[in-house]
């Protein structure tokens, strides 16, 4: 693995520990907007492969120099000493250059390495993540299509359904435009109409679609990291 791969990695495990220990530590004495924060910082860990900048102070830079002198260093080469009844042709000829005999070929094995094994792997698992999640919400999507009821309601600036079986809760469905989609026990009292309305367009102003798309990228890329599953259940 690459060193920009072993950061990315690392950063992003150690920032989705940090945030579950603030939030096992502190709880709901985190803000709402302080906890959207942090999971964005993660979020961005996870799908920005970026570098950290590099610190301008270490050993290996003050160093730097050293090296380079050390390394470009060459001796001069020493005359060759003759004797005062040595003849030119006295010298000892150089040594004929034998040819290098050439190398034998590695014997290539049949069998691929695990270097490229893995990527084959990684790509097969996000090919399968990405159609689970893709069929999955085409389902629920064809199931309230199929289902759902227009249901008038003054004040809610969203499109709101009645789905009669087949939802668990009521929900928020939909990236660009968005609608609520309501079971009959929401519609048992005008105040618990009025409850749940407020919840799911509270979940539409803070864009919670987007940011369940986003968590559904982060499980189809770590598909094979249980950290990043335990924090998009826990970010929630």
């Amino acid at each position: 693995m690459t060193r920009t791969l072993l950061e990315w990695v690392f950063t992003s495990v150690f920032l989705i520990l940090v945030v579950l220990a603030l939030r096992a530590a502190l709880g709901r004495r985190i803000s709402a907007r302080m906890r959207y924060a942090l999971w964005a910082v993660v979020l961005v860990r996870l799908l920005v492969p970026a570098t950290l900048p590099a610190a301008d102070f270490s050993v290996l830079s003050v160093s730097g120099p050293v090296r380079t002198q050390i390394e470009t260093y060459r001796p001069a080469p020493e005359a060759p000493v003759r004797t005062p009844d040595a003849s030119p042709r006295a010298e000892a000829p150089a040594a004929a250059e034998r040819p290098a005999s050439p190398a034998p070929e590695a014997a290539k094995s049949a069998a691929p390495t695990v270097r490229e094994v893995l990527p084959l792997v990684w790509k097969c698992g996000m090919a399968m993540m990405a159609c689970w999640v893709v069929g999955t919400n085409l389902r629920f999507w064809q199931m309230l299509k199929k289902r759902r009821k227009p249901l008038p309601v003054e004040g809610c600036r969203y499109r709101v359904f009645l789905v009669e079986e087949g939802l668990a809760s009521p929900c928020l469905f939909g990236l660009w435009r968005p609608a609520v989609y309501l079971t009959p026990a929401a519609l048992a009292s005008q105040a618990s109409l009025g409850h749940v309305l407020a919840h799911e367009e509270t979940h539409a102003r803070h864009l919670d679609p987007l940011w369940s798309l986003l968590r559904s990228v982060c499980l189809v890329v770590y598909w094979f990291d249980p950290l990043v599953w335990i924090a998009v259940s826990a970010s929630r």
